[in-house]
């Protein structure tokens, strides 16, 4: 009987040690599972947090690319309104310069009415219009038959007006233009007068003397002859 007992009490003690040890084993493997759980599911609220945060970058290149666009059009907008209103400043400037006195041009019918209006001009001793009508002449007529005595007379304007430096540049240019006008011969001699007003008597007789060596026989020649008697 004692030792029946002594043996439950052994197997007794044996499965209460195996019932430890299962429970301590138990124990771990929850304690691991919990813990791998754990992991995941904070790895997986990484992820979530990452996803997240891609989204909101995604939006927001959206939104800047949409304002980007938005502003390329208002930028584009602007410039052809700015280009509008330049055309607008340019045509009421126009327009307010042709509406003043004084600033319209009047037109002629043609070529010849424009000459034949500066010649009498010119007659009336009206030098400065008179000019203003022969410039306008050689400009808008460059190639018209007329063009060489329109420049001519318009530095005999200048050269009544006393202007002798600017009726120089104007003979000058007739005889460089149209050395073959009927007017060089009297544009040479006018340059010998010009220089003599300005008290420039080496350059008066060149040109006095070179209208008589290229033109003998013209009655510009005979002119330069007497003028040089003078000096004599």
């Amino acid at each position: 009987m004692p030792f029946l007992k002594k043996q439950l009490c052994n197997a007794f003690l044996v499965l209460m040690v195996s019932f430890f040890l299962i429970s301590c084993g138990s124990i771990q493997y929850f304690k691991k599972s919990a813990g791998n759980k754990e992991g995941e599911n904070t790895d997986q609220i990484k992820i979530s947090a990452l996803e997240s945060e891609l989204l909101d970058a995604k939006q927001n290149l959206t939104n800047l690319d949409l304002q980007i666009k938005n502003k390329t059009h208002t930028i584009l907008k602007l410039q052809n309104n700015i280009l509008r209103l330049k055309k607008k400043i340019s045509f009421l400037e126009n327009k307010i310069k042709s509406a003043k006195p004084g600033q319209k041009k009047r037109g002629y019918p043609s070529p010849l009415a424009l000459y034949k209006k500066a010649r009498n001009l010119l007659v009336e001793e009206n030098y400065e219009n008179a000019a203003a009508l022969f410039n306008r002449f050689v400009k808008d007529y460059p190639q018209n038959s007329l063009a060489d005595n329109a420049l001519y007379w318009l530095a005999e304007c200048h050269y009544s007006l006393g202007d002798y430096k600017k009726a120089i540049l104007v003979f000058k240019n007739l005889e460089t233009r149209y050395p073959r006008s009927e007017k060089v011969p009297d544009a040479i001699l006018k340059l010998g007068y010009s220089y003599l007003s300005l008290d420039d008597s080496n350059r008066a007789h060149h040109f006095l003397k070179k209208v008589i060596k290229k033109y003998p026989f013209s009655p510009a020649a005979e002119k330069a002859q007497k003028k040089l008697r003078l000096f004599d």
